[in-house]
């Protein structure tokens, strides 16, 4: 018998169509639809009025017809279609307006100058009747507690994933959540159980940049306020980036029925890798490699001399510059208590390079002096919240992210 999947929302123009529908749209016979089923083609999902019976999307029924039409003749197509180029999928998240991000239309910019993280959250995620972060936080268990001591000293990726994926064995997010209160719930506890995980800490209720000023000892001092908020910044301007491949493997998951905190696991699983012009541990190691010279246009020019790259510029989608790198370079020459170093504009002098959002996060940090993984720290718990907004969109399209291999062995 096919496999039934939960009932997930699906927006309209989309319709469920019955078994006998499908099979005289396709002009197949029900065991071929079946098969189609368990191949994955299709994905039969529960009737919302009667869960005893599987209904079909009429979107993927189209795209199966359209499919057959085509034949083989679609592989050179999709053969191509990852060779060096994105799938295109539609989204209302995120985009690059004028030359700079928006979230929903909003300049991402305007956002940060006084949204809060669960602003920028409730803005994405878009739960009309319910808060995300109404509810307590989530509370784990001693065990939890205990690990997070264990692995402390760890690098900050693989800690973060071992202690998130301990932490879902406690939380209650399954795929087969209604969208509603309970959904919303979900999301707000996936979200401070992440930021719980980054910074070693039980979940808390307070805001979120708050928390991670308070654990990087930052509201301390007549300053204190300001640099919270600097964070505050940080965080929004990192929730969301267009598509990539951290985004894209939370899609794919949601798409074929995930719950929530196995879509935030494998999306966590790939933010550690180089993407967008560099990650911040490379910038950091820039950093330290050139500040430790005696000269610091000089060991610059010897790295160029070289043919090595300079991680952290140049972001492709902002030819003109990345207007989050120059947010956070103006907070970062705010709160530094000496003149940064002109490391971007010597690189910019030198070479016309421009630096990207990851640059500006190790200067903030750097200014700031938090701690040596806390500019990885921001990007990562940032971009949960659009994580968390991508798997919503895919669970809400109903549709299902499906590639298809053609055997090349002997």
């Amino acid at each position: 018998m096919a496999k039934t999947s939960p009932a997930i929302p699906l927006r309209s123009p989309v319709t469920l169509l019955n078994s006998d529908q499908v099979v005289q749209r396709l002009g197949i016979s029900k065991p071929t639809l079946y098969a189609y089923v368990s191949r994955g083609l299709l994905q039969a999902v529960a009737d919302p009025a009667d869960p005893r019976a599987r209904r079909y999307s009429s979107f993927e029924v189209e795209q199966l017809q359209r499919r057959k039409q085509r034949g083989r003749r679609v592989e050179p197509q999709a053969k191509a279609a990852l060779q060096g180029h994105w799938p295109v999928l539609e989204t209302a998240l995120t985009g690059i307006v004028d030359g700079a991000p928006v979230y929903r239309g909003e300049p991402v910019l305007a956002l940060a100058r006084s949204a809060s993280v669960e602003d920028v959250a409730r803005r994405l995620w878009q739960f009309e009747a319910a808060d995300p972060f109404a509810s307590p936080a989530p509370r784990l268990n001693t065990a939890w507690q205990r690990l997070t001591r264990e692995l402390h000293a760890q690098p900050l990726s693989e800690r973060t994933l071992a202690l998130f994926a301990h932490a879902n064995t406690q939380l209650r997010a399954p795929a087969w959540l209604p969208e509603g209160p309970a959904l919303a719930q979900a999301c707000g506890e996936q979200l401070r159980a992440a930021v719980a995980c980054f910074l070693c800490q039980p979940p808390q209720a307070a805001p979120i940049a708050t928390q991670f000023a308070d654990a990087w000892g930052l509201r301390t001092g007549s300053n204190s306020r300001a640099a919270e908020d600097a964070l505050r910044q940080a965080l929004v301007l990192c929730a969301d980036h267009q598509m990539n491949w951290v985004s894209f493997s939370a899609r794919g998951l949601a798409s074929v029925g995930a719950g929530l905190g196995a879509a935030l696991l494998g999306a966590l699983c790939n933010l550690p890798a180089q993407f967008n012009g560099g990650s911040c541990a490379q910038v950091e190691a820039l950093w330290d490699e050139l500040l430790a010279a005696p000269h610091l246009e000089t060991a610059l020019r010897a790295r160029l001399d070289r043919g090595e790259a300079l991680p952290g510029f140049n972001h492709y989608d902002y030819p003109a510059g990345d207007p989050r790198a120059t947010l956070l370079l103006k907070l970062a020459s705010q709160h530094a208590k000496e003149k940064l170093p002109p490391i971007a504009r010597l690189a910019e002098r030198l070479t016309g390079a421009k630096p990207a959002l990851d640059f500006g996060l190790v200067a903030l940090r750097r200014a700031l002096a938090a701690p040596p993984e806390a500019a990885a720290a921001l990007l990562m718990a940032g971009r949960c919240v659009g994580i968390l907004a991508h798997v919503l969109e895919q669970r809400r399209s109903g549709e299902r992210l499906v590639a298809r291999s053609r055997y090349v062995g002997p």
